[in-house]
């Protein structure tokens, strides 16, 4: 008898965790799981828009550079593509687009109006 009332105090007082109280942890980190989530794929976003932004200011400052240095005629401005600003030298390699996946490449056009030249890039798929 002294052995049976000696299990059945230590099957008592043995602890552990419910079945609701492991739930309650899992639904917790679960949101956490979510939330971090969230910000997570918002800063790649944004990464992914200010690498875009900064290839832009590239290849727009490696373009004026070229037309400060070369003087094209207004006739030679259509040929300015970054292609061919990457085979002068002005740009080490072709950027390409992180935000938008389907037009990888960015496409320069220049124009001059009165003594003002225009310099404006967009992504495109063509890669001109």
């Amino acid at each position: 008898m002294a052995i049976m009332s000696t299990k059945l105090k230590l099957f008592k007082n043995q602890k552990g965790m419910t079945l609701i109280e492991l739930l309650a942890v899992v639904v917790i980190l679960g949101i956490l799981a979510a939330i971090a989530g969230t910000v997570i794929v918002k800063s790649f976003d944004n990464a992914k828009k200010n690498a875009d932004a900064t290839s832009i200011k590239v290849i727009t400052d490696a373009a004026q550079r070229y037309v400060m240095e070369t003087n094209p005629n207004d006739s030679a401005l259509s040929s300015i593509t970054v292609t061919s600003l990457v085979s002068a030298g002005y740009l080490p390699s072709k950027p390409e687009a992180k935000e938008d996946s389907a037009k990888p490449a960015f496409k320069l056009t220049v124009t001059k109006s009165g003594g003002n030249y225009t310099f404006a890039v967009v992504t495109d798929a063509t890669g001109n």
